[in-house]
């Protein structure tokens, strides 16, 4: 029995080696021989993956890529025209939208920036000793060991690629691209403390003022629970209470879910991250005509990449290869604390 389940982790392995390499007509890695990588897409084992810890991974839509980089127009107007010339309303653009009988009405045309990103590579390499991937097979608790350690990869590269949608910044290294802190400049709030009701409503106004609805507020947890708290003290927050004798025991506590946008009346998301730092984000993910004003372009999708061994081992990456678009600048916001 023992036998067979060793064949069978070292066929396992020959597949995969024979798979991975395909070779002109020699087992030498020089260019002109180079080994032909085949990766299997790991899209269908991704849905069945979403953690809590990668709200912007789980939530921007994904747009597949072409070429060495990806390239977008980046909204740097506001979509209103001149109709109310104040300064509490941002430039828009600055035609009449009125026109006379017999006329034709005015071509409008918004500012935009090119914008242009090389495509990187996110990944982790996974290597099983084929001994240890022999061992696993068929064995109580941990039947293949490989696959198991494929799901951890893939969450850490998950958890990667959220770090740098936030933080990822090319001037720090040219090996990541450049994150939402790095690409929002048109807006930004300061608190000196915590996160408050009063003052995400003020911060909800002023992307009103240009045309935004934020849909989704990234915060870390610290600035998460004094904003509840914030909300509770003042009676503000909605709880359902249960009664004792409904129930054999209760549940004490409360999480913020979601906010009342106090400017449109519109409720967005609340969520927690681990990699904001001290501040937050305020996104409007899409416009009102359903364009996405934040999307993700990946030339490579997660997948996994059978690497040839000389070692008795099955060695693999798995990998990405996204770059992150914002693409409505204006409607975004990036909140700094000081805590």
């Amino acid at each position: 029995m023992a036998s067979n389940v060793i064949d069978e982790a070292l066929q396992q392995i020959k597949d995969q080696l024979m798979k991975a390499a395909e070779t002109t007509s020699t087992y030498t890695f020089s260019p002109t021989t180079r080994s032909i990588f085949s990766p299997e897409n790991l899209d269908e084992k991704i849905k069945f993956l979403v953690p809590i810890d990668t709200p912007l991974r789980n939530r921007f839509p994904r747009v597949k890529g072409k070429g060495q980089m990806a390239e977008w127009k980046r909204m740097t107007s506001a979509i209103h025209s001149r109709m109310h010339p104040t300064g509490n309303v941002p430039a828009g653009t600055a035609t009449q939208i009125a026109f006379a009988d017999a006329g034709a009405p005015n071509e409008t045309s918004q500012t935009y920036s090119l914008a242009s990103a090389p495509y990187k590579l996110l990944g982790r390499k996974l290597e099983v000793g084929g001994l240890a991937l022999a061992a696993s097979k068929a064995r109580d608790g941990q039947p293949d060991m490989q696959t198991d350690r494929e799901r951890v990869k893939m969450y850490e590269v998950m958890l990667g690629e959220e770090e740098l949608f936030i933080a990822g910044d090319t001037a720090n290294s040219s090996l990541e691209f450049d994150g939402l802190n790095k690409q929002i400049t048109t807006n930004s709030g300061n608190y000196t403390g915590y996160l408050t009701a009063s003052g995400i409503g003020a911060n909800c106004r002023t992307l009103f003022s240009r045309g935004g609805d934020p849909t989704i507020l990234i915060a870390s947890a610290l600035q998460l629970q004094a904003l509840a708290d914030d909300l509770s003290s003042s009676g503000t927050i909605q709880q359902r209470i249960i009664q004792q004798q409904e129930v054999s025991g209760v549940t004490g506590g409360f999480a913020l879910a979601r906010l009342v946008n106090p400017v449109t009346q519109s409720i967005f998301d609340v969520k927690p991250s681990r990699f904001v730092g001290f501040g937050a984000l305020l996104l409007t993910e899409k416009s009102p005509a359903g364009e996405n004003w934040i999307e993700v372009d990946e030339l490579i999708p997660m997948s996994r990449v059978d690497v040839p061994s000389t070692s008795f081992s099955y060695v693999s990456f798995i990998l990405e290869a996204p770059v992150l678009k914002v693409i409505g600048e204006p409607f975004q916001m990036e909140l700094t604390t000081g805590l």
